[in-house]
């Protein structure tokens, strides 16, 4: 069995391949009804791709699945070699000063890499605090240096933002964006937020009830204006695909 799941988590090292291929994947609890049911996903590599979904839909399952935190047991997940995950809490060592937290994530990393990575992030000033002295933004600036020190192929977010205040929040996503073309890395943000997944993606996926009920690219050009014409008609097809009418 140990043999098989590591099987069908091996990575991709072809570079025409997908960065992620998802094929077959189901995925139950006891005796309940499909979590996933028979996903087929690909994400190409540098692609931005969000996450959406109803609680239950099955967007934490697939992103723990993917991230090898749940194993595979039905159908096949292909992954790079370097994955990193960003959560909504930031999970920073209280023990640990903020450089070091960031270092922690890759055995080889030494503090000039963390605060170079700090500094992408502006946050290299609070390089020597403890995590319990930053606000939230700041922690979750910290987050996102320690999961880029491993430099991912493919960095998954889970709601990063979601504990944050409005104004942070827009300045986070401005940031990811930053970090995103600057690292070329594939990326999977999970989301709540219709208009967190226009501003970012290049494709929106709605999950349901463990299937993909919509796969919709966006074709807009960056940066983004919510007063586009295109970004209002998606923003209406994603709502109403997510059960919210106007």
């Amino acid at each position: 069995m140990t043999e098989t799941l590591l099987q069908q988590h091996a990575p991709y090292t072809q570079p025409h391949q997908p960065a992620v291929r998802v094929r077959g994947l189901s995925r139950r609890f006891g005796g309940g009804p499909p979590v996933l049911h028979g996903l087929d996903l690909d994400i190409a590599p540098g692609e931005f791709v969000a996450l959406l979904g109803h609680s239950g839909s099955g967007k934490s399952t697939l992103l723990r699945t993917l991230a090898r935190l749940d194993p595979v047991t039905e159908g096949s997940v292909s992954t790079p070699k370097e994955i990193s995950v960003v959560f909504q809490e930031s999970r920073l060592l209280p023990w640990k000063k903020v450089w070091e937290n960031v270092a922690l994530a890759h055995s080889d990393a030494t503090r000039e890499q963390a605060t170079r990575l700090l500094d992408e992030v502006g946050l290299a000033h609070r390089q020597d605090a403890w995590p319990l002295t930053l606000s939230g933004g700041e922690a979750q600036r910290a987050a996102l240096a320690r999961a880029l020190i491993r430099e991912p192929d493919f960095l998954m977010l889970d709601e990063p933002f979601a504990a944050l205040d409005a104004l942070t929040r827009l300045r986070m996503q401005a940031l990811v964006a930053t970090l995103w073309q600057r690292h070329h890395s594939a990326v999977l943000l999970v989301t709540h937020d219709v208009d967190e997944a226009l501003t970012l993606a290049d494709r929106a996926i709605v999950l349901d009830k463990g299937r993909i009920r919509l796969d919709l690219p966006i074709p807009l050009a960056r940066p983004r204006h919510h007063a586009d014409p295109l970004f209002e008609r998606l923003r209406t097809r994603l709502l109403e695909e997510l059960g919210v009418h106007a």
